[in-house]
């Protein structure tokens, strides 16, 4: 009996290899996540977001919520941010973790974006890791004059899909950070982080928000 027992565990185990060795051979190893890239964008909204900070503001964030759907470059992203923070002595006063799913787009709730923009008086920043406040025409109304100022992540394609525009016109937005549509070819790994940063993004405001949306269409 006890050899049928071992017999039985040793033939779970090689089937468990097996089917094991056939998922990976279909599909592939797992890619590996560089971080750097992430790190920096996380590094540039905290620089934005302290020289924007006002005394007696406080600093609000929106995050993505990765309890129960992991996403490693959000983790990485908001790390970085958080890291840099300390190193400039600056708390975060409020956070705001949304659950997401993973596969669709990526957008702040307007109620959340809302509310926290109602609460925060001049002097504040809210930075955003899940794109720009967009919210409604009788929203932005009982709003009125905004108090905080707004920093928003707004990765790949959303400049296309979002009239950038129209958000710093309406004084919703200070600092966007926007993905560049072809970055160069990776000659060598930039030295720190601000190379990595002028490597796959860039810093959009009203001065220069005009050229994502130039004769050639699209955002960079």
């Amino acid at each position: 009996m006890r050899d049928n027992k071992i017999i039985s565990a040793g033939a779970g185990l090689v089937t468990l290899g097996a089917v094991g060795l056939l998922f990976f051979s279909t599909r592939g190893l797992p890619p590996s996540l560089d971080p750097k890239p992430h790190e920096a964008s996380g590094w540039i909204m905290a620089q934005e977001a302290v020289g924007l900070l006002k005394p007696g503001g406080w600093l609000a964030v929106i995050q993505r919520d990765t309890s129960t759907f992991k996403h490693p470059e959000s983790d990485v992203q908001f790390e970085s941010f958080a890291k840099a923070l300390r190193q400039a002595k600056v708390p975060i006063g409020i956070v705001r973790a949304i659950q997401l799913d993973p596969l669709r787009p990526l957008e702040a709730p307007p109620g959340d974006f809302f509310e926290l923009i109602r609460k925060s008086p001049p002097g504040c920043v809210i930075v955003s890791f899940l794109g720009p406040p967009l919210l409604g025409q009788e929203q932005r109304r009982q709003l009125g004059q905004l108090g905080p100022k707004i920093i928003a992540f707004c990765p790949g394609a959303l400049p296309e899909q979002i009239d950038l525009r129209v958000l710093f016109d309406a004084k919703l937005l200070e600092v966007a950070i926007v993905s560049r549509r072809d970055p160069p070819p990776l000659a060598a790994r930039p030295s720190d982080l601000a190379g990595w940063f002028d490597l796959y993004y860039q810093k959009v405001t009203a001065a220069n928000v005009a050229r994502l949306y130039g004769p050639a269409g699209g955002a960079p």
